[in-house]
């Protein structure tokens, strides 16, 4: 590495570490003294019984094919196929948005 080629690194690492401290200014600026960010909800965990419920009642009232849509979307036929139980969260989300549009 030659002489100019470290300077230009030393320089441009030098302007990195003011651009992150510029940065980080900036996002305790936007927060107020002494409150602690707020952290976020956990995501809500459903049951197999209650995810159920909820898409045989949006079936019911008329949504089955959006119903089947969602589980095609996540890539199943049927609720029961669902291996991951994190999923059923994001299943849910998807249904709740049937009929409110």
């Amino acid at each position: 590495m030659t002489k100019n080629d470290k300077q230009v690194l030393i320089n441009g690492l030098k302007k990195l570490s003011a651009d992150m401290a510029d940065l980080a200014k900036q996002l305790e600026g936007n927060e107020a003294p002494g409150v602690p960010a707020e952290e976020p909800a956990p995501a809500k965990v459903y049951t197999y019984e209650q995810v159920r419920a909820i898409l045989a009642e949006k079936s019911r009232t008329g949504f089955r094919a959006e119903v089947k849509a969602i589980l095609t979307a996540h890539g199943v036929k049927q609720l029961s196929d669902v291996k991951d139980p994190d999923e059923y969260a994001a299943i849910v989300a998807d249904a709740e948005g049937i009929g409110n549009g």
